[in-house]
């Protein structure tokens, strides 16, 4: 039988270290609620394998190379099964180099650490379960913050009510999708993994926090107690944020916001849990494949612009030109020692479920698009896994405009780069089905239910039964 278990470990920093996301810098003055990393291990006898969730901004490839590697020294799972990913919290800890903030130098490598020990935990303490999956939609958290303008120019986040917004520029998707796994010696819900995509940017301020996800966790465990494992990954919310821009209403900033967000999307996941039909004789499986992308070229004229501006200016969040020419020329840098980047698109397969990573803030056009295509019933992006490379548009917002274009640590890669994972990302799918096909479509038939063994109740509801008949 399958064996789950889930684990998580703290990563809150020490106070007064960068709070990245923001283009001002900020040191943290303390803790609204405490970061973690989560994980789940399912392990159905062939393949063991580790989903995680980092309550960071991001995790880099060689966070995630370190973490994998301790994590088979303490446990023995492969390091290419584990999918590690990040919430993109922006009151996370000091991980992420660019624009005014740099990581520190120790933080990464204790991160690393404690994705392992969670992994390693999460393995010894999985038990036998049944997994099944659903979904279930969560309306009015989640928008597209890019919109086209009259002019025909696109914006992002133009203002509340802006008078010139013609339409958004993308969608926004409000389905949370559950993999629920069962106890099935208590016949109770022992953990999930929930994806839904949007930026976690309610905080925004100068304490830590995981933002949203927080309230999603905390929305299950009120449900399913306080041991109950869940595991967040984050779904394409590169242009998707929870500010409604064209609602008069307050911007969704603070609190209230997070609060409201996360438990809607909780309340989402715990209907979705509810409803989940267990499967006998589920596997799981994952697979990986390779994209290439060069880094973007910058003009000669534009490199002389950002040099001129530099000589004249010194970088700072006053002037938010100056931290562009500098983003540009470090991108340009990193071009020359390396004009070409290796991502990782990785899938896991949980029962009929695909949950697939792509390692930067993707654009919600792509996921759905993969998504249509995909044999699977559900297939959920998951942004920021296994690496980052910035942000990655479409062809239609390199051309319309908006800060997720401009040239940076946080947006590198090349205008094709989103199409190439989509392709990429379609073609794992219908090989991982195809593998799996006799299995997928057996499922219907393996559902289990529990079975009403109180011998007085039984008896007490056929008397009941009976008197209403002769009734």
């Amino acid at each position: 039988m399958l064996q789950a278990g889930f684990a998580n470990r703290c990563i809150t920093p020490p106070l007064r270290r960068e709070v990245p996301g923001l283009f001002e810098r900020r040191l943290a003055e303390g803790v609204c609620d405490d970061l973690y990393v989560r994980a789940a291990v399912i392990d159905d006898g062939e393949t063991c394998l580790a989903m995680v969730q980092t309550d960071a901004v991001k995790v880099s490839e060689q966070v995630v190379g370190k973490a994998r590697k301790a994590a088979a020294r303490l446990c023995g799972i492969p390091p290419k099964n584990c999918f590690i990913s990040a919430t993109h919290t922006h009151s996370g800890g000091p991980i992420f180099g660019g624009f005014l903030s740099e990581g520190d130098p120790d933080y990464a490598p204790f991160v690393a650490q404690q994705i392992a020990s969670a992994i390693a935990e999460a393995y010894r303490v999985r038990r036998p379960a049944l997994v099944g999956t659903e979904s279930e939609r969560a309306g009015g958290v989640a928008f597209n913050r890019r919109f086209v303008m009259k002019d025909g120019s696109q914006k992002t986040h133009p203002g509340k009510m802006h008078p010139d917004i013609a339409e958004p520029a993308g969608p926004a998707d409000a389905t949370v999708t559950v993999a629920g796994f069962l106890d099935t010696a208590q016949w109770r819900p022992l953990g999930c993994i929930v994806n839904f995509a949007c930026h976690a940017t309610h905080m925004n301020g100068y304490l830590y926090s995981a933002d949203y996800v927080r309230w999603v966790v905390a929305t299950l465990e009120a449900v399913h107690g306080p041991h109950f494992g869940v595991v967040y990954l984050n779904g394409a919310c590169g242009d998707v944020t929870q500010v409604d821009n064209r609602s008069p209403r307050p911007s969704e900033f603070g609190p209230y916001w997070c609060e409201r967000s996360g438990r809607i999307i909780g309340g989402g996941a715990v209907q979705a849990l509810a409803r989940i039909d267990y499967l006998r004789k589920a596997t799981v499986d994952v697979r990986a494949t390779k994209v290439r992308a060069a880094i973007r070229t910058s003009t000669p004229k534009a490199r002389k612009a950002a040099r001129d501006l530099l000589a004249k200016k010194a970088v700072t969040h006053k002037d938010i030109e100056t931290i562009y020419a500098s983003e540009l020329l470090q991108v340009e840098r990193l071009r020359r020692q390396n004009p070409v980047r290796t991502l990782e698109i990785m899938g896991v397969r949980l029962a009929d479920a695909l949950f697939w990573g792509v390692p930067g803030e993707f654009f919600q056009d792509f996921a759905l698009d993969v998504r249509e295509a995909s044999p699977f019933p559900r297939t959920c992006c998951v942004e920021l896994a296994n690496g980052y490379n910035g942000y990655i548009c479409t062809k239609e917002a390199f051309r319309g405009g908006g800060y997720e274009i401009r040239t940076a640590r946080s947006s590198l890669l090349e205008q094709d780069a989103g199409y190439k994972i989509a392709r990429a990302a379609k073609r794992l799918s219908k090989r991982m089905y195809a593998d799996a096909e006799r299995e997928l479509r057996a499922l219907p038939t393996r559902r289990v239910w529990p079975e009403f063994k109180d011998a007085a109740a039984l008896d007490g509801i056929s008397q009941l039964t009976k008197k209403k008949r002769r009734s």
